[in-house]
């Protein structure tokens, strides 16, 4: 069931009115069934998957935590009768233990999230090399060979987010950040909760949990607030993202005949695209959990006002990019086997680039890591690549940077200054997203080379006539867009809903009618429209 149908806004009034019907205390076995059902919708076949994750991941923390619990009591009653030496061996192998079930409650997890995923890709380029390894020698005697991958894996719907999101968990209760949920459906509802099972945030279950476990009363603030941040995310899904994507699509396989401005045009619309798509599912998840009474983790933080790509992935998927930090970086940056390396390089004389060792190579791993979970394909991990060497230029010519700009008295404060930053880094990021709509690396690069080509030739009517944007879509789509960069100009000083929320009630009123009537409006429906079709839907 799409955020953007009258049969998901029917779904949220029914399980809305039952909630704030329900006894207060009962109310969270509301959201565990509706979200349940909700995702029962995606198919049944599904269920598999999450149930796996939940099941396993909630039995995995009470053994660790059992065995936590466990050696406390076994050295409260042996504190006399055991030497110092034998604490710290019990305490060791305990560890161990727990180790071992975290690894295994991962690996159930993380390898379903592999197989669904990556198998595909996997047993397509092994069969492609293995086809042009057997035709190479076999083709003079037997002919052509074809082989095709034997599997087929639909991806469940959200398993990106909820198995990040439970391993998380899972790590958290292995280091002894809080309790256990000890109630299974409970837990249940941690991993399903339906506003964000789609495309996140990624919750944390101490923040989380005290949210949708609370016994949150009918408040009518909640109510009208959850509902304007979904009309917002409704305004920016369907009259940027969706208005568009034809057109994107459209200049990027005609890239032989319509390149130059053509494509740089397309680029800069698929960077409005993908916000609007992204962060529009995340306003939507967030409202309707508002009107719940819960309160969830903001994803995204005014990503286009970035002053450097670093800073751009703190605003970007902020869930996503805590998450890689706290499991990913963070151990591994205080790993044995990476510090000694750090301190052998220093030891060899070279102390400055020792001391990046411990930063750098984690770094590498979690660039890696993010552009596998943004694609099966080979054209993510090298778009993660590219943000990682990105990310070290910027930190490494910093001293450069700074240079020039007190050489020529620059100040950094000025406004001149921060909108020179925050366009560079625009486009470098905007350019990078060239990985995202080709169909591979070599297409990638020809169609950033087809930038530099055919600007003698344009002609906007091509865009109306030939790119699959008509005049009236094009003129509102550069109006949404200029109405989304006001917005968020607003949101740097505060809250815009609060702002709105300050003027009388008839203004009130006025705004939320006007954002109703755009969207209903000019959101984009018609032939072709596919309204499940949230690009991070898909992951």
């Amino acid at each position: 069931m799409s955020f953007v149908s009258i049969g998901f806004a029917l779904f949220v009034a029914a399980a809305l009115l039952i909630y704030y019907i329900v006894p207060v205390k009962y109310r969270w076995t509301v959201l565990l069934v509706a979200s349940y059902y909700f995702y029962w919708l995606s198919g049944p076949g599904n269920f598999v998957y999450i149930l796996t994750t939940t099941i396993s991941a909630f039995f995995c923390a009470a053994l660790i935590e059992k065995k936590a619990e466990s050696s406390k009591i076994y050295l409260a009653d042996n504190k006399e009768s055991l030497s110092k030496e034998d604490k710290k061996a019990y305490k060791e192998r305990t560890k161990s233990i727990q180790r071992i079930i975290l690894f295994a409650g991962m690996l159930i997890n993380f390898g379903i999230l592999i197989l669904v995923k990556y198998s595909n890709f996997t047993l397509t380029n092994i069969t492609n090399t293995a086809t042009a390894y057997i035709n190479m020698y076999r083709l003079q005697f037997f002919g052509e060979t074809e082989f095709s991958p034997f599997v087929n894996f639909v991806m469940p719907l959200g398993i990106s987010f909820y198995t990040f999101q439970t391993m998380g968990y899972l790590i958290d209760i292995y280091y002894g950040k809080y309790k256990r949920e000890r109630n299974l459906l409970k837990f249940a509802l941690f991993v399903s909760f339906f506003p964000q099972i789609i495309q996140g945030p990624i919750s944390r279950f101490g923040q989380l949990s005290g949210e949708i476990f609370k016994e949150n009363k009918f408040s009518f603030y909640n109510i009208k607030s959850g509902f304007y941040r979904v009309m917002w995310g409704l305004f920016k899904k369907l009259i940027i993202a969706d208005r568009v994507a034809g057109f994107v699509s459209a200049a990027v396989a005609q890239r032989e005949t319509y390149s130059g401005p053509y494509i740089l045009i397309a680029i800069f619309a698929y960077s409005m695209e993908i916000y609007s798509d992204f962060s529009g599912g995340i306003d939507v998840a967030i409202g309707v959990a508002e009107m719940f009474g819960i309160r969830m983790t903001e994803n995204f933080e005014r990503p286009f006002f970035s002053k450097s790509i670093s800073e751009y992935w703190q605003r970007w998927h902020i869930t996503l990019g805590t998450w890689f930090r706290d499991y990913i970086f963070y151990p591994l940056s205080i790993n044995k086997t990476v510090i000694k390396a750090g301190k052998f390089v220093r030891e060899r004389g070279l102390s400055e680039f020792g001391k990046r060792i411990p930063i750098y190579v984690p770094m590498f791993f979690v660039w890696v890591i993010t552009g596998m979970w943004h694609g099966s394909q080979m054209r993510f991990v090298v778009w993660g690549l590219f943000n990682y060497v990105f990310i070290i230029l910027g930190t490494e010519l910093k001293p450069v940077s700074e240079s020039i700009v007190s050489r020529f008295n620059l100040d950094e404060k000025k406004f001149y200054m921060r909108g020179y930053r925050a366009v560079k880094t625009f486009w470098l990021m905007s350019f990078l997203r060239i990985f995202d709509i080709s169909h591979d690396v070599p297409a990638a690069f020809d169609l950033f080379g087809k930038i530099f080509t055919g600007w003698g030739n344009f002609n906007i009517e091509n865009i109306y006539e030939n790119l699959l944007l008509p005049r009236e879509d094009f003129i509102a789509a550069v109006m949404a867009v200029l109405v989304l960069f006001i917005f968020e100009l607003i949101q740097r000083s505060g809250s815009v809903r609060l702002k709105v929320f300050a003027l009388p009630v008839p203004a009130q009123w006025a705004i939320l009618s006007l954002l109703i009537v755009a969207v209903s409006v000019f959101g984009y429906y018609g032939p072709g429209y596919d309204a499940g079709s949230f690009i991070y839907g898909a992951f």
